[in-house]
């Protein structure tokens, strides 16, 4: 994984195609042929790139086409992938790395720059109260559920997700609970610095911004949906902006 990393998370996309979705989707190409044209590093993806991800063995869900298209080229272009899967695009069996060419981590991803100990993490479950969603979390990421999963028209398993997805982020994205999530979040991170990790990103919250302690940091990550967040790890060190003070850097 070559630096620079940019990191984007909790994007959303949707399959459907009206206004709004098209010009978040103009905002990512932009981006990404800001990227291509630096010439080198490594896009790390959140979680949550998609809004609803399941890949069937025969299918996967339409309205994507120009995302993957646009995720293909880039990847093509020497710029590599790596792709956390977050709470709404976990169930990917292989279909990203076989046909676009990205790396997934079922998991957190480590990496270490400038010798610093760096941990990205999607973030969901951390908060203290999600009991009950990391109890539904292995269920509906149990191999038994994904087998009966499969066996549902892929019409009715899409409506049943976006209920599943809609159950689990209600709490976490809006901003009235901000202090819980900071609150909570950053105890998650204080434990990461105990083990040695410098910097803690973490997405799924839809928070922005970076807490510094002790030469440590926590960062979050954003989302796309109104911020369009980027962030950036160079030689520089830590950048975060919009996706338009991001293209204003070069």
């Amino acid at each position: 994984m070559l630096p620079p990393y940019y990191i984007i998370s909790d994007n959303h996309f949707f399959m459907k195609s009206d206004n709004y979705e098209k010009n978040r989707r103009e905002k990512l190409f932009k981006v990404f042929d800001c990227i291509k044209k630096r010439g080198t590093g490594t896009l790390i993806i959140g979680g949550d790139f998609f809004d609803y991800w399941f890949d069937y063995p025969d299918k996967i869900p339409s309205g994507y086409e120009n995302l993957l298209n646009e995720l293909k080229k880039l990847n093509s272009s020497s710029i590599s992938i790596h792709y956390i899967l977050g709470n709404h695009d976990f169930w990917d069996f292989g279909y990203l790395k076989k046909h676009i060419g990205i790396v997934t981590h079922d998991g957190d991803l480590i990496l270490k720059f400038n010798n610093k100990n760096i941990y990205l993490t999607h973030g969901d479950g951390i908060l203290k109260n999600d009991y009950g969603y990391r109890f539904m979390k292995k269920i509906i990421r149990s191999k038994l559920f994904i087998r009966l999963y499969t066996l549902f028209n892929s019409n009715f398993t899409t409506k049943l997700a976006n209920k599943i997805s809609n159950t689990s982020s209600r709490y976490n994205h809006t901003d009235k609970n901000v202090q819980v999530i900071k609150k909570d979040v950053l105890e998650f991170a204080r434990k990461r610095w105990s083990e040695n990790y410098d910097m803690v990103l973490v997405g799924h919250y839809h928070q922005t911004g970076t807490i510094n302690e002790n030469n440590k940091s926590l960062t979050f990550l954003g989302d796309w949906l109104s911020k369009y967040t980027v962030t950036m790890i160079d030689q520089k060190g830590l950048w975060q902006g919009n996706s338009k003070e991001f293209l204003n850097l070069f």
